[in-house]
């Protein structure tokens, strides 16, 4: 059995727990996933195949590299991610002129459940938006985007 917490340790471990950015956008990021997947259900998609679906074709042909940095995935994240809709017939890769990298592209399958989720992603982000108001909407998505600032590239 564990030694009892002193006061010190407890009080340092609350404040940790109670203040940590990491544990609070992890905590948030699950909390926003979940919503998001309950509009995904049932679909052909989940949210974060939707995503990355839409990263693809903003982009298309990608390469691995461009993709990686588009989506902040890692390459065995994104390998495995790139697996699942490859096996479902959504997205195709090729060699580029360069033999080293592989283009990725989504297929016409790929292109149209992209388009066929896009009602569950808009119903998913309105009520997000209804839920959180208008303010604190602008406040996260801002917030968000000084995180990048961690992490320059």
């Amino acid at each position: 059995m564990a030694p009892p917490l002193d006061l010190s340790e407890r009080k340092q471990l609350r404040d940790v727990a109670a203040t940590c950015l990491c544990r609070q956008a992890r905590a948030a990021a699950r909390t926003l996933t979940r919503h998001y997947e309950g509009f995904f259900a049932g679909g052909p998609l989940e949210s974060t195949q939707f995503h990355l679906l839409l990263a693809i074709r903003l982009s298309e042909p990608v390469s691995m590299t461009g993709l990686a940095t588009h989506t902040g995935l890692d390459r065995t994240t994104l390998t495995r991610n790139l697996a699942l809709v490859r096996s479902a017939g959504l997205v195709t890769s090729a060699n580029s002129t360069d033999a080293r990298s592989r283009l990725v592209a989504l297929t016409a399958t790929g292109r149209r459940t992209l388009q066929d989720a896009l009602p569950r992603w808009q119903e998913a982000q309105r009520q997000a938006a209804t839920l959180l108001g208008p303010a604190a909407v602008a406040q996260l998505a801002s917030s968000l985007a000084s995180v990048s600032l961690l992490n320059p590239a």
